[in-house]
């Protein structure tokens, strides 16, 4: 494990400091946890309800496909990440993130060279601004792909001049790691960190408190579970999110037909699963015909959004359309936990 941070990635943290993120100071040193099963009960989204839309067919503002997404449940905005439109940014990890109202409306963006390859993320507001915690530190995978080293935070900042992994504050909670990635759930202030050592069928998911592993002190794993029990074996894992004790995946590939042909309802193989944090035992996945007459219709990306009743809902997103004009779709079960 290893603290990593960039002058330049200080100056910026203490700009946008607040008590609850850089309380203990940015220099604790990072300590290897074991894991355990040791998240307190809460209830589980119903993956079997119908879903409603929240968006449909939305262009983003580079042309490739959306990859994840993740809301900011205080200030009512959702954030789409996506591969930029620089050259060769699939191979060399290039990322841009859209910041758009919940209506699928595009508001600004922001760059980020040599992150990854966009599996998931999280936005943390707070008063004196949004930090963001991504996938960083792009590495090759296979012939023209990168995925990320590590994961990392900083705080939003609206340009069209992208940041580096100078500009950020990394973190390495597992040593060796690679396919990083991490999601957050505020209601519990936990960040879900994925990660392998293994290759994709090794791929495991560690829970840890946010803001003690805002401070490098990663003693306190709160979990460590496997993601097989609803892996399945050639079909693409397509990003999680975590609430609570349970950890959310999806999983799918795009229609095999024309990109500009409608779907039919059961045609696709998008799957939506659930492990338990503190019982790897305790899992399902379910087929779901959200977005079903899409066309292309990729899965891509989990996130929490809170409606008007104040509690959250599991969101879906799908990718659209044909190369060059793709759109961003979003989809959200219908019932919150219970």
């Amino acid at each position: 494990m290893h603290h990593q941070q960039s002058t330049l990635s200080r100056r910026r943290m203490l700009a946008l400091s607040t008590g609850v993120i850089l309380a203990g100071g940015l220099g604790s040193t990072a300590i290897a946890g074991t894991a355990r099963a040791d998240v307190p009960t809460s209830p589980r989204f119903d993956l079997t309800v119908a879903s409603s839309r929240l968006f449909w067919k939305k262009p983003l503002h580079e042309k490739p496909i959306m990859q994840c997404f993740a809301f900011d449940n205080v200030n009512g905005e959702v954030y789409v990440m996506q591969r930029s439109d620089q050259p060769d940014s699939k191979r060399r990890g290039h990322l841009a993130i859209n910041r758009m109202t919940l209506e699928g409306d595009y508001i600004s963006r922001m760059y980020l060279n040599g992150f990854g390859h966009g599996i998931a993320f999280g936005v943390q507001p707070t008063p004196d601004g949004v930090i963001m915690w991504t996938e960083a530190d792009a590495q090759p995978y296979g012939d023209d792909n990168s995925r990320a080293r590590v994961v990392c935070r900083f705080p939003w900042a609206a340009s069209t001049t992208p940041i580096t992994r100078d500009d950020v504050e990394l973190y390495e909670p597992i040593d060796g790691m690679h396919l990083a990635s991490c999601s957050l759930d505020m209601d519990h202030n936990t960040i879900a960190v994925r990660y392998t050592k293994d290759g994709v069928d090794g791929m495991r998911v560690s829970l840890y408190d946010l803001d003690a592993f805002a401070e490098h002190d990663f003693s306190q794993r709160l979990a460590d579970i496997s993601t097989r029990p609803v892996h399945t074996p050639d079909v693409t894992p397509q990003g999680y999110q975590h609430y609570g004790q349970h950890l959310y995946l999806l999983q799918g590939n795009p229609y095999d037909q024309p990109c500009d042909q409608p779907g039919e309802r059961g045609r696709g193989n998008t799957v939506i699963g659930r492990i338990n944090f503190n019982d790897e035992s305790d899992h399902e996945a379910h087929l779901t015909n959200a977005g079903y007459s899409l066309n292309f219709r990729e899965p891509e990306g989990l996130g929490l959004i809170n409606l008007a009743d104040g509690r959250p809902r599991l969101a879906m997103g799908f990718a659209s359309g044909c190369p060059g004009t793709r759109q961003a779709n979003i989809y959200y079960k219908q019932d919150p936990p219970g």
